[in-house]
């Protein structure tokens, strides 16, 4: 009798940790919005600079792996998770940040499945491998759109023959590609204002005029003239001069989307 009641036991524990697992796996709600990547297999990732937003309405997804943007579809059913082919922009990067960044895509390319569990979201390979977590900002580091609509950001590279613009307004941008040409509007989706916010959030302001620049080639034309302005509340914050295509590491991620959201335009 007493072998009969612990394998009762054991089966009843069992089934309950399979029926808690199919609960879990079973009650998912809307993959949708801007997330916090804290963990890539083992490795903690100490900072809300890596992200990854669900654009539930077009079935894509975009994100900032910490050098690079990506961007690509993404199809969920019930807890199943399956990415397509995600493209990245090819920025050069320091070889410990292009790690993370490959363990990065190496997992969304591997994810199958996906569970929700107060508001983490934890990928999954086929053998049940915890490939990635992910994180909901705080409503301190994401606001909503109608809460910052007194953001703007302006983007600028100018050379000689070179000239770039690009102002994050009242829920659209406007750029301009040359000196001649009208400004082009893009209308933006709440994922990509919120993305948005969340990056210009996290930056402290004031401090942005203290920036160091990471390399000095347009101060002799052998890069174009860059330089970043955000406007809150009337107040105005400039970044010192740096490099088209070498930002400061603390305006890198934001300056780094605006420039991909009119790639394609």
């Amino acid at each position: 009798m007493k072998y009969i009641s612990l394998l009762v036991t054991c089966l009843f524990v069992i089934s309950c940790g399979n029926a808690k697992e199919a609960s879990a796996m079973t009650k998912q709600g809307p993959l949708t919005g801007t997330y916090i990547i804290t963990t890539v297999g083992e490795t903690a990732l100490n900072s809300t600079d890596f992200l990854i937003t669900f654009a539930i309405e077009k079935n894509m997804v975009s994100g900032y792996s910490g050098c690079n943007n990506f961007s690509g579809s993404y199809e969920y059913k019930g807890a199943a998770l399956n990415f397509g082919p995600l493209a990245s922009t090819r920025k050069m990067c320091r070889p410990e940040t292009n790690k993370i960044e490959q363990s990065i895509l190496k997992a969304l390319n591997k994810t199958i499945r996906f569970t929700d569990e107060n508001s983490i979201i934890t990928l999954y390979n086929n053998e049940g491998k915890t490939l990635m977590t992910l994180e909901k900002p705080k409503p301190s580091v994401t606001k909503i759109a109608k809460e910052q609509k007194d953001y703007n950001a302006t983007y600028t590279a100018i050379s000689r023959g070179y000239y770039v613009m690009i102002s994050y307004e009242n829920n659209s941008i406007s750029f301009q590609k040359d000196r001649n040409s009208k400004p082009q509007v893009l209308s933006l989706s709440e994922t990509q204002i919120a993305s948005l916010n969340a990056k210009i959030d996290t930056l402290e302001l004031d401090r942005l005029e203290n920036l160091e620049a990471p390399s000095k080639a347009h101060q002799y034309d052998g890069a174009a003239i860059a330089g970043l302005k955000i406007i809150q509340n009337g107040t105005n914050y400039q970044t010192p001069s740096f490099d088209a295509g070498n930002p400061p590491k603390v305006i890198e991620a934001l300056v780094s989307e605006l420039i991909m959201l009119t790639e394609k335009q």
